[in-house]
């Protein structure tokens, strides 16, 4: 159920994002090096894992792919909204997964989220931030389970969890690999604060 304790004046624009404990062990990703090489850093499991810094670049396609699971996100309280957001899943908890897109006045908002993770009972969780892209400031739990609509932050917006193949069955082929999405207006992806390149 979305936690709505702690209500936020911004847009939430298909927001929600997901990690796998453990999902990323032995893994490797690679970081974007001041000389405009890459690094990786190091995980507890004994991987790596991408920490880009918000320097204006972009980041390469392959740090920002994942296997990613699915929300939709609308005004309709059945759910039935036609906005979608691939949210990555298997990241650190405190990789941020920011997102940007333009709302029908043509304003731009941002939004990120961290400790994104699959939940041993299923749900799929993640703490939002508004107003920014690197998970600054104070956020707010969400968790959802698989078609389940709930009532979103601000309570005008409504969301399902559409497809957590990633989280219940990783090693399932329906289980795809991409740059996490949002099909909202204007949308763009970025990672630790720096854009992924489409």
């Amino acid at each position: 159920m979305t936690n709505l304790s702690n209500p936020i004046a911004c847009v939430f624009l298909a927001g929600l994002l997901t990690a796998c404990a453990g999902s990323n062990a032995g893994g490797t990703a690679s970081t974007p090096a001041a000389d405009g090489g890459t690094s990786a850093t190091p995980t507890e499991d004994g991987g790596t894992s991408t920490a880009p810094t918000a320097d204006g670049g972009q980041v390469a396609p392959g740090a920002c792919a994942a296997p990613v699971v699915w929300l939709r996100t609308g005004r309709d309280s059945n759910c039935s909204g036609q906005s979608t957001h691939a949210w990555p899943v298997g990241m650190r908890a405190t990789d941020c997964h920011g997102w940007q897109a333009t709302d029908t006045s043509g304003r731009p908002h941002d939004n990120s989220a961290n400790d994104i993770r699959c939940n041993a009972d299923g749900s799929f969780s993640f703490v939002q931030f508004a107003g920014n892209l690197n998970c600054s400031g104070t956020g707010t739990r969400k968790d959802y389970v698989l078609n389940v609509c709930e009532q979103d932050i601000p309570p005008s917006l409504y969301t399902v969890a559409s497809d957590l193949t990633c989280c219940s069955r990783p090693t399932d082929p329906a289980c795809k690999t991409q740059v996490p999405t949002v099909s909202a207006a204007g949308g763009k992806i970025f990672l630790n604060g720096t854009a992924c390149t489409p």
